[in-house]
């Protein structure tokens, strides 16, 4: 901030730090919000871990997976069945057994932020996965 004086650069300093002491209030503090969102990563490990093939996996995402705890905001999940995997790239599913397990391919190059194109590889037969031919 070259182009502004001294005085004008120490009242914005104060301002940023008093908004940034502020939001630390609402959210919590920068460690505060990674350990929360550290602390949902280990939880979807362990619980995918001794989930069955056949089972259900769920998963939490949006402000609260990111380790937000705003009042008001809403609360995400998403539920996909074990035996099912996304892969970000085709070369992924050589470590995979596509016999017993479904094959997703995500695709967000195209997409704008926060989309993805999903693609299924292989087939499922999981009568709630739906699949629409173009």
């Amino acid at each position: 901030m070259e182009f502004l004086t001294p005085g004008i650069c120490d009242g914005l300093q104060h301002l940023s730090e008093a908004v940034f002491l502020r939001m630390c209030q609402i959210v919590g503090t920068s460690q505060q919000v990674a350990i929360r969102s550290e602390t949902v990563d280990i939880r979807e490990v362990v619980v995918r871990r001794v989930t069955t093939n056949n089972g259900v996996i769920q998963m939490l995402s949006g402000s609260q997976r990111e380790g937000f705890r705003l009042n008001g905001s809403d609360v995400d999940f998403v539920y996909w069945p074990n035996n099912h995997r996304v892969i970000m790239d085709v070369s992924q599913s050589e470590y995979y057994n596509t016999a017993n397990t479904t094959l997703i391919l995500s695709n967000s190059s195209e997409s704008p932020p926060g989309f993805t194109l999903l693609q299924l590889l292989t087939l499922t037969t999981d009568r709630e996965v739906m699949c629409q031919n173009e």
